[in-house]
This record gives structure tokens, sequence and C-alpha cells, in this order.
């Protein structure tokens, strides 16, 4: 989960530890949740191991990733018809945030690979035949969006389950009244404080094309 239960109880202001499973299962329920509206199945925490990911050349000088920190090895076949990958140096590709025409290659996470002009290359191989889709491009990397999850989806993770907290307590009504705050209304997936968060800061991916 994005938050810890430590996080989740200081924010409710309560000490002791009888419901801190019930608690896990919201903070779990709520990283998900996240997950899911901000369109980003890799989440906001990438994996600790790189892994093999493989794609559909675009036979063009740019080949569009899944959202990374880091990259161990990209390798292409020579040609559509090839079984075997050969291993580009990093001389021979550039890393960049962001889009085509819009690259950004101080940050990450990285989404975009260009061939270096002075490298051995100038395509990623096409994997493209007529309706046929294979592919020519493996990519070894840890996929997800920052190493560590920014502090605004940590909150939100924690908002989100206290809000689930309280509406369990409410037996699941759509509403739930309080002396101190009104008529609290859980009419959405997420509370709206939750979603400005992660609209404000951002971190909804817009969707990509693969060409």
């Amino acid at each position: 989960a994005y938050a810890t239960i430590a996080v989740l109880k200081a924010l409710m202001e309560k000490t002791d530890s009888a419901d801190d499973a019930a608690l896990q299962l919201m903070l779990d329920a709520a990283t998900t949740a996240i997950d899911r509206y901000c369109k980003r199945p890799d989440g906001f925490r990438a994996i600790a191991t790189a892994s093999a990911r493989y794609y559909v050349g675009s036979g063009k000088a740019y080949q569009m990733i899944d959202e990374c920190t880091s990259i161990t090895t990209v390798a292409v076949k020579d040609s559509i018809d090839d079984t075997t990958y050969t291993a580009w140096l990093t001389t021979d590709y550039d890393k960049a945030a962001g889009s085509v025409d819009s690259p950004d290659f101080n940050r990450t996470p990285y989404t975009v690979l260009f061939c270096k002009p002075d490298g051995d290359y100038s395509t990623f191989t096409s994997g493209k035949m007529g309706r046929m889709r294979t592919p020519t491009v493996s990519v070894t990397a840890k996929w997800g969006y920052a190493t560590t999850a920014p502090d605004e989806i940590e909150t939100a993770c924690a908002m989100q389950a206290a809000r689930w907290w309280k509406r369990l307590q409410g037996a699941m009504a759509d509403s739930l009244a309080s002396p101190d705050m009104g008529t609290l209304m859980y009419l959405k997936q997420l509370d709206p404080d939750v979603q400005q968060i992660l609209i404000g800061g951002g971190y909804v991916a817009v969707s990509r094309t693969f060409a």
C-alpha cells in the first residue's frame, strides 16, 4: 500500500491496534483504486527488480514503452523474422519522459526511447507486416512511476482508506450524519478531495498511442 497503517491511524487519531487488519485492507484497496483511476497498471512505486517486456517495433527512430524508473537493456531484432534479439549499447539510444513531440531527457518515468543520431541503429525494427503484429523490441527495466510513491499519492491513499473506514462504521450507508461535519455523502468510488489531488497533481495518465 502507498500509505502505512501508522500514517492512517495518525490521520484518524486512532491509537489502538484492534482494527489494524481491517485498516490494512482499506489501504490495499485504496492503492488499487488509485492505480485504476490514474490508469497506471504498474502503479506509482516501481518494482525492485528489472524484468523484460516486449513491444511491437515502431519501424521509426523512436519507441514508446511503459513507464519505468531505470533501464537495464534495450535489445532489438535485426528483422521481423529473426528469433534472437541484439542488445544495443547505451550509446545507441536515449531515454526520455513525456511524448515523442515533447520529450524530457532529465526526469523519470521514462516513456520513450530514441535512436541516437551517432548510434549504430537508425530505427527500431518494425514488428508490423500487414495485419500481423509481432514483438521486435525487448526492454529490461524497473517498471512503474517512481522509486518511491510521491507524497501526494501517500496522502491520497490514507485519505481514501479513512473515508471507506468511516463508511463501514456507518454500515455502508450512502450518507453518514456527523455532529461536527453535518451529513457526509459517500456516493463516489473515490473521495472528491482525493480525485482533486490526483487530477491537480497530474497523476492521471493520458492515453498514449504505441505507433
